[in-house]
């Protein structure tokens, strides 16, 4: 884990870096020995990197053997904020999840992508063979709700929620503690610039070589004063 100490210095060159102090953290996850790549569709699992986004479900083992699926609300250095899964019976949006678990990265063992959402297999992905390298971005990864009618005699629209599986991602609808698949909508992905991909695999490649070697290799500033003054 990265000291505190160059956690704050990190904090002040990517706010550098990027013009403006009001950027938001992002975490890309890595397979070690892999160099991180930055594809169109980042949500999706890959070795060479994907990120975690706002809104999407994912399934978890921690390091204590517990399950859980949580819907990511927030990221924070070394941390992850989750919300989990609703309890209401119906379209009423007021009756949002209400336990918020804030939990540092190393307390995640696996990620779970779920092939079959009838017999619940998945995919064990060992945090351990990985790298989260958190990093600032002027990008928001998210993924927005959809709604639609789930039921034959609702009156009012269902929230429809991202979550991770292992394809891509796929919506669901909470009910009563549960999630159940809905399939009538093609996932968008997030579209980068070549700007936005430059910014944002500078970032990770700064945090990466922290990681492994240590080390942070800051960019010299280039003094813009007039030579003769």
């Amino acid at each position: 884990m990265i000291s505190r100490i160059m956690i704050f210095i990190l904090i002040l060159f990517q706010s550098d870096s990027f013009g403006q102090s009001d950027s938001i953290w992002n975490v890309m996850i890595l397979k070690k020995g892999n160099q991180p790549e930055l594809k169109n569709n980042m949500a999706r699992f890959s070795q060479t990197g994907f990120y975690l986004y706002r809104n999407c479900f994912y399934d978890l083992e921690f390091r204590n053997k517990t399950k859980k699926t949580l819907r990511l609300i927030d990221i924070k250095p070394d941390t992850l904020i989750f919300i989990g899964i609703s309890q209401k019976r119906d379209a009423d949006f007021t009756q949002p999840a209400t336990d918020t678990f804030l939990m540092n990265y190393t307390s995640i063992g696996k990620f779970l992508l779920i092939k079959d959402w009838g017999a619940e297999n998945s995919k064990k992905i060992n945090c351990d063979d990985y790298y989260f390298i958190f990093h600032r971005s002027v990008i928001d990864n998210r993924y927005e709700s959809k709604y639609a009618y789930v039921f034959p005699d609702g009156n009012s629209k269902n929230e429809l929620v991202p979550r991770l599986s292992s394809d891509s991602i796929t919506y669901h609808y909470e009910y009563a503690g549960k999630l159940y698949f809905y399939s009538g909508f093609t996932v968008q992905t997030t579209q980068y610039s070549d700007e936005q991909k430059s910014k944002a695999l500078n970032g990770v490649l700064t945090v990466l070589n922290l990681i492994v070697n240590k080390r942070l290799t800051l960019p010299i500033q280039k003094n813009n004063r007039n030579k003769d003054e």
